[in-house]
Formats: structure tokens, sequence, C-alpha cells
């Protein structure tokens, strides 16, 4: 099976044969998350050289004693301790870009994606955009997921290998009881976001859709 970089092509290799693989890329989420980090690696890094800048130019105005060393020292350890966490998960999201790469397949055995799979068809629903946490804190923002169905989530947070479940989504709520609870769309080179749902949602329905309905997948 050759890999297709053409929505129509794709589309029609789809519907005629039941099967197609492309190759992939890295998802829109993915590269605005690495934007984001190195933003606030940048910020993380240039704070103490403003601060020390503000220190420096005041000294003399105001009094200066050993708690407020103490505490400037402690700030910096703070800021030490969040720059560790921002580039580790800058790192873990570079190291994941290889797995982006990987082609992605929709046939009858179901979705290829990151080196995962085939996922059954009957574990997902069809790829739409929601809320869903953050990848990094928890407010909520805007992606396009296909939703995990009850035996996805036995699937994913049961019985995957626990070092293989990001790629399929990043985990949400506390890191005691974190689960997975969607899959998120790949990217695909050469297509947008909308397109990739588009062929995904349509290989959701040929494989799912018409069987549901009594048709033949």
């Amino acid at each position: 099976m050759e890999p297709h970089n053409s929505f129509d092509h794709a589309m029609r290799t789809l519907q005629a044969t039941g099967a197609v693989r492309m190759p992939g890329r890295k998802a829109a989420w993915s590269r605005a998350t690495r934007w984001l980090l190195l933003v606030l690696i940048g910020f993380v890094c240039l704070l103490p050289v403003v601060l020390v800048v503000v220190l420096v130019a005041t000294w003399g105005q105001f009094q200066i004693g050993v708690g407020t060393i103490m505490g400037f020292l402690g700030f910096l350890v703070m800021l030490a301790g969040a720059l560790t966490l921002v580039v580790w998960g800058y790192r873990r999201l570079t190291r994941s870009s290889a797995q982006e790469l990987q082609d992605v397949t929709l046939d009858a055995s179901g979705l290829t994606l990151r080196g995962i799979g085939p996922i059954p068809w009957q574990d997902f629903g069809p790829a739409d955009y929601r809320m869903v946490r953050s990848e990094h804190g928890s407010a909520f923002t805007r992606r396009a997921v296909m939703p995990l169905t009850s035996s996805g989530l036995v699937m994913v947070n049961e019985r995957t290998p626990l070092a293989l479940r990001s790629r399929i989504s990043p985990a949400t709520g506390a890191f005691w009881k974190a689960r997975h609870l969607n899959i998120y769309v790949p990217g695909v080179e050469g297509m947008t976001e909308g397109e990739v749902m588009q062929l995904i949602n349509t290989a959701h329905w040929m494989f799912v859709g018409q069987s549901a309905s009594g048709g033949v997948a």
C-alpha cells in the first residue's frame, strides 16, 4: 500500500479499496505546544536577569537585609524548579516527534497512528472538535479528538503499555488517577486537520456506521 498525501487521492483510495496509508506529520496541537514551551523557557530564563538588573539599579535606595537576600535566593530556587519541569516537558515532546511522523493507516482492522494500532473502530467515536483538559494545566482547550468508547477506555487505560499511552493522547486528571479519554487526531503530511478528520470519519462510517445500520462494510 503506497502512502498518499493528497486528500482527494487518499479519499478515492479509501472508498475504492477500503484502506489508505498516509505519511504522518506533527499535529497542530503538538507544534503549538512546542512553541509555548519554548516561550516559557525563555521567560523563566529571562526573569532572573530582569530581577538582578532591578536589584542592582535600586541598590542603596532600600534597606536590603538577610531576609530579602534569602527570599531572593528562594525565588531563584523556585524558578530553577519550574525551568526543570518545562525543559523536561519540551524534551519529552521533542522525543515523541519522530513517532508523529510515522504513517497513518486506515483500514478495516482499525486506525494506526504514531506507531500504535490498529485501534479498532469500535473503540472510539468520530473525530470532532471538543474542549478537553490542557496538556500542561487544568484549563480547557479546543482540540481535534476522537472520544474513546467504553471498550476503548479499557483498551487504552488498562491494556496498553504505560509507555505507549501518551502517543494516543495526554492523560488528564490527578497523577494518581490520570486517564486517557480521547485519541488525538494525527497530523498527515500535505493535509489540513479538517481533511484528516474527514478521512477518519469516512472510514469510521464505512467500518462501523454501515454495519450498525445493516449495510456491508
